[in-house]
């Protein structure tokens, strides 16, 4: 893992179903995919929270497509899908992030009984680099439910890009849509609906 995931973004321990399910969509290590990346996943959680969107791997995907960088490091990138994404990077330059490596180890771990790392004794997400990351280009292909076809209604007619800091930056605040007003005015609309 990078250090700069925690610090910056926010990223925890143990993982978030979505993130889970993302990672297991690509198939992808969580040091794989690139830190704005991350923040893109951290940011699309934080927002449907506030504004009440349950959190869906489709409706994710439906903003984003998966780009990977040539081999040998194959770091994944998410850059907006053909209708755009939803988020500004979270920095412009993310030089030397691998310099803050380090190594999450499960240590006389029974995986039929930790729930962090495991469900079932199987891994909650792959664990080792992935030579072949799973590819996407939006959602077509995936089956979308009512309210995740309303949900990407909503979440396109907001003004695009979000600020990704400012989305992050919500995470830990009692009145989390405050601050989206502030910024945004449209909201004040959208999450009293």
């Amino acid at each position: 893992m990078y250090h700069c995931f925690f610090r910056d973004l926010g990223v925890c321990l143990p993982f978030t179903q979505f993130e889970c399910d993302f990672l297991n969509f690509v198939n992808s290590v969580p040091c794989q995919l690139h830190p704005n990346s991350w923040g893109f996943l951290r940011a699309f959680q934080v927002l449907c929270t506030v504004l009440g969107i349950e959190v869906s791997l489709p409706v994710f995907l439906h903003f984003y497509q998966l780009k990977v960088s040539v081999p040998p490091y194959g770091i994944l990138s998410l850059s907006g899908s053909r209708d755009g994404g939803l988020f500004t990077l979270y920095s412009q330059s993310y030089k030397n992030f691998k310099q803050e490596f380090f190594r999450v180890a499960l240590v006389d771990v029974d995986p039929l009984e930790d729930g962090a790392f495991y469900f079932g004794g199987l891994p909650r997400f792959p664990f080792y680099w992935c030579p072949r990351p799973s590819r996407f280009h939006e959602v077509g292909q995936v089956k979308l439910t009512t309210s995740e076809a309303a949900a990407i209604g909503n979440l396109a007619a907001l003004p695009r890009p979000l600020d990704c800091k400012l989305v992050l930056s919500l995470a830990n605040l009692a009145h989390r849509e405050r601050g989206l007003e502030s910024e945004y005015p449209v909201f004040w609309w959208f999450v009293r609906v």
